[in-house]
């Protein structure tokens, strides 16, 4: 072996060797979550007069989305959490420590710490350099007021059972417990229900999404969390996807997010819902439908939206679909290992 040889195998060797020291791990599946994979921002550098895009609009971000066995889909765009065109996607393989891509104009390098690039402009180019971000909802540990009702403090799931009525046997696990997958456990597992039976309620939940790169649609860390009457708020990986009426924060095959505000496995999220329950007369006519204000990470997803019909799944065990009476909350065991914390319920 020569020695450009052995000067490339020890580059090749340290890289990885620096990707899993700063990677991080998703808990759930112990699947290494590259350093690079998630949120960048930043923005055009020394944009060329010429360019009055660049100037008039100087921020830029993007995504890294992991698509298993070591390839990435890459979006920019210039914000995030809005329903915009992308001024690229497109995919690229992690090698030798680093990614390119060139594009419809676009190339760039990314790096365990650095995603740099450029923007072809016929005479001018316009160079753009983006750093790491990692966001937090401003809900994120939010306190339970005195008059919730904590359905998970950290410390046990006395407040649930399994659907048969059985106790639960989820994982707990510092802090936060995890589903047990129920096919994958002999049916130990299965979708939980809180004990309690509520009606109008104002919830506050954070989820974590494992990390799955291989799995795609509906099965890529997929549960929901289901309220009185039938109805689900979709949870699931839409990191980079469209926000489609199956996505996460939807109101499931009825309403989708107002903007997908899904961010990267490994990262805890939010949920904050205002739920009221259908209404019925005497005679047990439809007077009013059930109503939902959801914000996912902070940002409103549906506004007093009022839902006609159940969300397709109405989860078995947990009372007649509709029917306009007090009913327990409900996490879903769709076979992924999503964890939870800080649950708390306000009855309104």
């Amino acid at each position: 072996m020569n020695r450009t040889s052995v000067k490339n195998l020890f580059t090749l060797v340290f890289s990885v060797l620096l990707w899993m020291n700063s990677a991080s791990v998703s808990q759930a599946n112990m699947e290494l979550i590259p350093p690079f994979m998630g949120d960048w921002e930043g923005g055009w550098a020394d944009a060329p007069q010429k360019d009055g895009n660049a100037r008039n609009n100087p921020g830029l971000v993007a995504r890294v989305i992991g698509l298993g066995n070591n390839r990435y889909e890459i979006q920019i765009l210039e914000e995030f959490d809005k329903r915009a065109d992308f001024k690229v996607k497109t995919e690229a393989v992690w090698k030798n420590g680093k990614m390119t891509f060139d594009q419809n104009g676009y190339s760039g390098k990314i790096t365990n710490d650095s995603f740099t690039g450029k923007k072809a402009g016929g005479a001018f180019d316009t160079p753009f350099s983006l750093k790491r971000v990692h966001r937090a909802s401003p809900t994120m540990g939010k306190k339970a007021p005195e008059n919730a009702v904590v359905l998970f403090d950290g410390s046990d799931l006395d407040a649930w059972e399994r659907q048969g009525g059985e106790d639960p046997t989820w994982l707990i696990k510092n802090g936060y417990f995890e589903v047990l997958p129920k096919k994958e456990n002999n049916d130990v597992g299965g979708s939980i229900n809180t004990r309690q039976s509520f009606g109008d309620v104002k919830v506050h939940l954070e989820f974590r999404l494992p990390y799955e790169p291989e799995h795609r649609g509906q099965k890529r860390a997929n549960s929901g969390f289901f309220l009185p009457g039938g109805y689900e708020v979709q949870i699931l990986d839409s990191y980079g996807l469209d926000g489609m009426w199956n996505e996460c924060g939807a109101l499931y095959k009825q309403s989708p997010p107002r903007v997908n505000m899904c961010w990267a496995p490994g990262v805890w999220q939010t949920f904050d819902v205002e739920f009221k329950r259908l209404r019925r007369d005497s005679e047990g006519n439809k007077v009013d439908h059930a109503e939902f204000t959801v914000w996912h990470n902070g940002v409103k997803i549906h506004n007093s939206f009022q839902i006609k019909g159940t969300t397709s799944n109405t989860q078995k065990g947990r009372g007649l679909a509709e029917s306009g009476k007090n009913g327990g909350l409900s996490l879903q065991d769709h076979s992924n290992k999503i964890q939870f914390r800080n649950i708390w319920v306000v009855e309104r």
